[in-house]
């Protein structure tokens, strides 16, 4: 019997939450005895020297613009991997993982990573496809599981898959980014608020605006930052103007900045979002040991525990917004109890270590679930399951 085989399709390499995950995952299974082969449908991207460091280097099967060409270019490339999975790592890159698994008797394993409905409407035509092509799913979030058997998905077809944060790495991180050079320090009297995110309307940061501006009347010495950049940067520096934010009570810092660095020099993380699906910034913030507001967009009332490790906010209530600020903003004991509780959160269910632990389980049932002996035989031999 031959050890387990995985090959991954993947949509892109860029700096994002995605990719990062993606290279957590392969790292495990490498480390669990599992034989990799990557096939990328762009190149020379942030992540790609990353794989390249493992010996992993992506295969380019994205010459072609045509899908047509990328399926062949795809089917031709795997010829002398044959693998028992062929698992997507992106939305789009759904509909190569399905077409190509029938030709190797491969079981083929999509992705969803946002909260399905968006994903779906997002890609017209195609999107009922590419969310029930594959033979199972792995969302990163409950929400988008939950939202995807509203779309009539099986819901023995979907599996959870949280995000997962490689702790020493961010520890060591975090340690260096003292010294670097920032547009704000955390400075007493002074508390710093931040919020994360790309500048769209789902992100909802006039939400953390308006509710900054109504804390800074009983908090002076409150400050805001906005990391990121997007389309509606224009219109929330306005509406930060409007509120009278300008000069001294917010700062868009745009996003050439090193997460670690920024969490280092804050007090607090807000995240005011409609629509999420794992925010990974969570897990940086709570481990950062930054008490966390946010709304209960996607997993995000499940990370952040309200009380516990910070505050949920309803959607709408601003006011309870800006009140949880200027709670933490008042108490550093209060934010120092918080954040203690969050980074103990993400050491016990969080932790990259965990990964293998997680992923080989949902191996096992997707391989029940398509009746593949081929794959439950490579499961069985495989040591590090």
């Amino acid at each position: 019997m031959s050890s387990l085989r995985v090959a991954f399709v993947i949509g892109t390499l860029g700096l994002g939450g995605a990719e990062k995950q993606l290279v957590y995952m392969i790292r495990a299974l490498q480390e669990s005895g599992v034989q990799i082969r990557t096939y990328c449908l762009t190149k020379s991207e942030y992540y790609e020297s990353m794989l390249d460091e493992i010996d992993l280097q992506p295969v380019w099967v994205g010459a072609h613009r045509s899908p047509l060409w990328r399926l062949l270019n795809l089917a031709v490339e795997l010829r002398d991997f044959c693998p028992h999975i062929i698992q997507s790592t992106h939305f789009y890159a759904n509909l190569y993982a399905a077409l190509v698994a029938p030709l190797y008797g491969a079981v083929a394993i999509g992705c969803l990573r946002g909260n399905a409905i968006s994903e779906v409407e997002g890609n017209g035509f195609w999107g009922m496809k590419l969310l029930k092509l594959p033979q199972a799913i792995i969302a990163n979030s409950n929400s988008a599981k939950r939202n995807a058997i509203s779309l009539n998905l099986g819901k023995d077809r979907i599996f959870v898959l949280p995000n997962v944060i490689d702790i020493p790495a961010f520890d060591e991180a975090y340690i260096a980014s003292s010294l670097l050079s920032l547009p704000f320090r955390r400075e007493s009297p002074h508390v710093n608020a931040v919020a994360v995110g790309r500048l769209i309307s789902e992100k909802r940061f006039d939400r953390f605006l308006r509710a900054l501006s109504k804390a800074r009347v009983t908090f002076p010495d409150l400050r805001g930052f906005i990391v990121g950049e997007g389309v509606e940067r224009e219109m929330l520096e306005r509406l930060a103007l409007d509120l009278g934010l300008f000069p001294d009570g917010v700062c868009f810092v745009g996003s050439n900045y090193h997460i670690p660095a920024i969490l280092n020099q804050s007090d607090l993380l807000v995240l005011s979002s409609d629509f999420e699906g794992f925010p990974n910034v969570l897990l940086e913030a709570m481990l950062a040991r930054l008490p966390v507001i946010c709304t209960p967009a996607g997993d995000a009332g499940i990370v952040v525990q309200d009380g516990l490790t910070g505050f949920v906010v309803p959607f709408d209530d601003v006011d309870g917004l800006a009140a949880s600020i200027v709670k933490l903003a008042k108490s550093s004991q209060l934010r120092k109890k918080l954040g203690q509780a969050g980074r103990a959160r993400v050491e016990e269910f969080y932790n990259v270590d965990l990964l293998s632990g997680l992923l080989f389980p949902i191996y096992e049932k997707v391989a029940c679930l398509s009746r593949s002996h081929r794959l439950l035989n490579a499961l069985s031999s495989n040591p590090g399951n």
